[in-house]
């Protein structure tokens, strides 16, 4: 029966390692996943600014159509002063030219002030466009490296489950089975008892479960976790040290 218990604790090991790089194997494309989504969001924070531009160049092109109309009519309405007869109709041309004279005035100061807006636009859209091409590079260099690493780590995870197979095709189907049950349930299965204490509950064993354990002719379950154990100087080499 030890040799059982030493094949447990070899392919716990094993299940432990595997369950290991399998965490590791499902963090990487977790990792990637989140650097597309921050990417995904500055790239659509880029494509508002550039749309808010372009609706701010669509307004002052419409204003610099208007401006020119109220050049034109200002140009009609100087005309008109030199053609009127009485002061009634020069005060009203007069009105006519200053009013347009002034609106035209107001209209110039907006197109002034939204080229500025958008002069400062454009820089930072430029410095953005910058900030999210470097940010792509990085995500695809992400990537690439990613590929890798889950290369890499599902070679390993395969191999060590050729060794975990072999290992499990030596337990005993009852003892294999037992352990697979308990695995599922505590995640640890196999746990040794040390001075007559379980460590994988930290509670006293009773003492004539503690004698059985150290005759090492049976599989044995704690009490209390009920997870596997054995009497930790069991597994002892000869010399004293733990075997394996």
């Amino acid at each position: 029966m030890k040799n059982q218990l030493k094949l447990l604790e070899a392919l716990q090991r094993h299940d432990a390692k595997i369950q290991e790089l399998d965490r590791a194997r499902k963090a990487i494309p977790e990792k990637v996943d989140k650097l597309r989504a921050d990417l995904a969001k500055v790239e659509e924070l880029l494509a508002r600014e550039r749309a808010e531009l372009a609706e701010t160049e669509k307004w002052r092109r419409d204003r610099e159509g208007a401006m020119k109309t109220e050049e034109e009519q200002l140009v009609k309405a100087k005309a008109k002063v030199s053609q009127v007869k009485t002061s009634k109709e020069y005060m009203a041309s007069q009105r006519e030219v200053e009013n347009t004279r002034k609106m035209a005035a107001e209209t110039e100061e907006k197109l002034l002030t939204v080229m500025e807006a958008s002069q400062q636009a454009r820089a930072r859209i430029a410095e953005h466009e910058g900030d999210v091409e470097k940010l792509r590079q990085h995500v695809a260099g992400e990537e690439t490296e990613a590929k890798g690493r889950l290369a890499t780590i599902e070679g390993e995870i395969a191999h060590l489950k050729v060794g975990r197979d072999a290992e499990a095709k030596a337990v005993r189907a009852d003892v294999l089975k037992k352990y697979a049950a308990i695995q599922m349930r505590r995640g640890l299965a196999v746990v040794p008892v040390h001075n007559g204490t379980c460590r994988g509950c930290n509670m006293n064993i009773p003492p004539q479960l503690f004698n059985t354990l150290q005759r090492g002719s049976s599989i044995e379950l704690c009490p209390n976790c009920n997870r596997i154990i054995y009497w930790d100087k069991l597994m002892e080499d000869p010399d004293g040290k733990p075997a394996g």
